[in-house]
């Protein structure tokens, strides 16, 4: 419908909600190589990124070493370490604000994850800023642009033995190859993979039978830079060498399917989170508006890759604190086959909402809560008026 073609319109970095979409292709192209949560687009990512940390593991010694660094497009997210991200976005409609971004690398040790978590929440909350966690492999699009297409996700700092890469991007500023296991099962018949082997410098670009020429071009181009002295061989998927196999353990069983089943959008709803102990109570509010958010609460809104913990200003520090917490227990018992790993964490406050959020409203008022006296302030009036009342009956 209208909100699906407005959710492609932006994820594509169109500001109106009028020119073409050849609705169907493109959102089929935009959720299989477009990153993930696609409905959220603060901006087109075109800003440079304002500061960066990265956190690995102090061997040994079971704590965290936490290193500023500039991070610059072409530089790799390796994922034994976490990083915190910070971007400024300001978009065309006059809207702007700052993002922190948790990426979380699959090889990271948890203690790492979580102190890059911790320390992310804590920025959030100082510069009241938008927190999103994100784990390698499930980057949104968002992330995706703000390396203008040069992003690369790998294992390891140093290639040691052959590494394969997945390679995917629907334009030029959200390519993206992303490390995967080196092994033959890891293949996919819809994608583009390139091979990298030491001894000579020698990439295999992998194209499969279903892939896309853009996603193939783009990976013959990144991989031919690879090394100054790389060496590139395209191999159609069909026609593979023996050293190919070889390389990747043997020809295996890997998906051969045409067409990659893709998730579906689905309909935004929203929940109610309370912490009772150790509980977590959720519950669920239909058709739901602006005035159902509670602001003394956590409110939890599912857009489906994407899950935003909508913040209000009564929450407690220890509801704030346990933000992943919560959306952890909402995803485990929610029926989808989704792990938090795989789903965007979007936290954001009452008040900085961003439009990505709002829009899955039927109206927003941003002056709403300014307009509404708060619960404090209702518990004064009511005490002034028992205060007149115990006065008047004397």
């Amino acid at each position: 419908g209208m909100s699906h073609t407005r959710l492609v319109r932006s994820a594509m970095g169109y500001d109106s909600d009028d020119s073409e979409v050849s609705e169907l292709t493109d959102v089929e192209e935009l959720k299989k190589s477009g990153g993930s949560a696609i409905g959220f687009m603060p901006d087109n990512g075109e800003n440079d990124i304002v500061e960066a940390v990265q956190y690995v593991s102090n061997h040994g010694r079971g704590d965290t070493l936490r290193n500023a660094i500039s991070l610059t497009p072409k530089m790799p997210l390796l994922g034994f370490a976490a990083y915190i991200i910070v971007y400024k976005y300001n978009n065309k409609n006059g809207e702007s604000g700052t993002i922190i971004y948790v990426w979380e690398g699959v090889k990271a040790a948890e203690v790492v994850k979580e102190r890059a978590f911790e320390d992310g929440l804590a920025l959030a909350l100082e510069l009241d800023g938008i927190l999103v966690r994100t784990t390698q492999n499930n980057e949104p699009r968002h992330f995706l642009k703000l390396f203008k297409g040069k992003l690369v996700t790998s294992y390891t700092a140093v290639p040691i033995h052959p590494q394969l890469y997945r390679i995917r991007g629907t334009d030029a500023s959200d390519v993206h190859a992303s490390e995967v296991v080196a092994d033959s099962s890891s293949l996919a018949s819809t994608d583009v993979f390139a091979l990298t082997t030491m001894n000579p410098h020698k990439v295999y670009i992998w194209v499969g039978l279903a892939a896309s020429k853009f996603e193939k071009d783009m990976a013959i181009e990144r991989f031919s830079k690879y090394w100054s002295d790389a060496v590139v061989e395209v191999v159609e998927e069909g026609a593979e060498p023996d050293n190919f196999w070889e390389l990747l353990h043997g020809e295996g069983i890997y998906d051969r399917s045409m067409n990659e089943a893709t998730k579906p959008l689905l309909e935004p709803r929203l929940f109610h989170c309370r912490l009772d102990g150790e509980r977590l109570q959720v519950e669920e509010i239909a058709q739901f508006e602006q005035a159902d958010l509670d602001t003394n609460d956590i409110m939890l809104l599912d857009a489906g890759d994407e899950v935003y913990m909508w913040v209000g200003t009564g929450a407690t520090a220890e509801e704030n604190g346990r933000i992943l917490d919560l959306a952890k227990k909402y995803i485990k018992d929610e029926p989808t086959e989704r792990t938090i790993d795989t789903t965007t964490v979007i936290r954001i406050e009452q008040s900085h909402e961003p439009r990505a959020f709002t829009r899955m409203f039927p109206t927003w008022e941003a002056i709403y809560w300014q307009a509404t006296p708060s619960f404090e302030d209702l518990r004064k009036q009511i005490l002034e008026s028992n205060d007149i009342f115990d006065s008047n009956e004397l």
